[in-house]
């Protein structure tokens, strides 16, 4: 079966060169296609672009959870380092939501756009403890090690980390207004083992 972004990008493909050969309309063209969004990077272009089903299965509860049970379960490692083009914040914080939900943990993934007043977009973990709210950064698991991922309310970039633009209760939320994409981790064959396994594959 024919994937129906690639007949999409097919089709325009074949356009484009159809205008370029005539020389007529090619500054509107391009204007159309990044508007569009059809000009996509490599990131977006990986399949499957669904969820997979299902995605939260097989709770295994996790016996200590304070956040010193968070950082032993997450001193564990991640299975992948981080890596701009395909396993960036927000698929890292999509995979450490999904790995702590599995173990019973309360947990939110947080987008900003202009994270610490900066300029870049970032995403992380919100993990809710009663009576308090966690933070977890993600690509610190793989730079600063896991007991410089959890950020308390007493730490001193705390707030950077509550100020968010939006917080999404789990994956489905998440994906409602951001490309799937952005957060699929599920395409990496090094992580896949571990969604198959809970899923009983």
């Amino acid at each position: 079966m024919l994937d129906k972004s690639y007949l999409v990008r097919s089709f325009i493909t074949e356009t484009i060169k159809g205008i370029i050969a005539k020389r007529k309309l090619i500054p509107l063209i391009s204007l159309c296609l990044l508007i569009s969004g059809c000009v996509e990077s490599p990131k977006t272009i990986t399949s499957p672009t669904t969820i997979p089903s299902p995605y939260y299965a097989n709770v295994d509860p996790w016996l200590d959870h304070s956040i010193f049970g968070v950082e032993a379960l997450i001193g564990s490692g991640i299975l992948r380092s981080y890596d701009r083009r395909v396993f960036d914040c927000s698929e890292m914080a999509a995979y450490m939501e999904w790995m702590l939900e599995k173990h019973g943990f309360d947990t939110k993934i947080c987008l900003a756009d202009r994270f610490a007043n900066g300029s870049i977009a970032h995403a992380w973990v919100a993990i809710d403890i009663p009576p308090r709210r966690y933070y977890m950064e993600p690509t610190a698991l793989n730079t600063g090690g896991f007991i410089f991922s959890t950020i308390k309310p007493y730490d001193g970039n705390y707030k950077d980390y509550s100020r968010y633009d939006g917080i999404y209760e789990d994956i489905y939320e998440v994906t409602k207004n951001n490309p799937v994409s952005e957060f699929d981790w599920w395409n990496d064959p090094q992580l896949a083992y571990n969604l198959k396994k809970t899923q009983g594959g």
